[in-house]
């Protein structure tokens, strides 16, 4: 084999343990956690189940009335915010979501979540179970939520319907710290 021949293959070697390393980076931000995964709901039912909940519900399930007042000013606006105390997503008769105290954390820079997705991407999976469905957003009205649906659910009931879990709530302990010997764990930073 020529000099050149093995360089060439060399460099793709490289490239493809370059590749391999920018991957395992991902996992090694801090307050991220990746696990391969399953879907956590297999139908539209389920996905119903979690959809986010309107003012009139929040409101009846409140027992709260509103005056003359706020009638007029909900007819007027389209919202009213602040009358229903909810730590879950209300959506106005404007389409207004009022987020609530539960309000969804910040996705950190570099997570695979901060880009904008599609269904080929793996990380997609993940980003529409945890900050869509699991944070009351799910809105069947609203066309992406449906596109997104069935894109999740179609993975679900697909020949291979694991995909990698991201989150942004736990710290990621790498394989290489995880599984060291108690006393012989490498420094937090050399995770980097």
């Amino acid at each position: 084999m020529t000099r050149p021949k093995q360089f060439s293959r060399l460099m793709i070697l490289c490239s493809i343990l370059g590749l391999i390393a920018a991957t395992a980076n991902y996992a090694c931000l801090p307050d991220v956690c990746a696990d391969l995964k399953s879907s956590d709901f297999h139908s539209m039912q389920d996905l119903q189940a979690q959809r986010i909940k309107t003012l009139r519900e929040a409101l009846g399930e409140q027992g709260v009335k509103l005056d003359s007042s706020a009638q007029l000013t909900l007819k007027k606006s389209g919202h009213l915010l602040g009358v229903a105390k909810s730590n879950l997503p209300i959506k106005h008769p404007d389409g207004t979501v009022e987020i609530g105290s539960a309000a969804l954390p910040a996705i950190p820079a570099g997570h695979p979540w901060a880009s904008e997705l599609s269904a080929s991407d793996d990380a997609f999976y993940s980003f529409f179970e945890e900050r869509i469905v699991r944070a009351g957003l799910f809105d069947p009205e609203n066309p992406q939520h449906m596109r997104w649906a069935n894109a999740y659910l179609t993975k679900q009931n697909s020949a291979d319907p694991d995909f990698i879990g991201w989150t942004y709530a736990n710290r990621t302990e790498c394989a290489k710290i995880k599984y060291d010997a108690k006393g012989t764990m490498a420094p937090i930073d050399a995770r980097l």
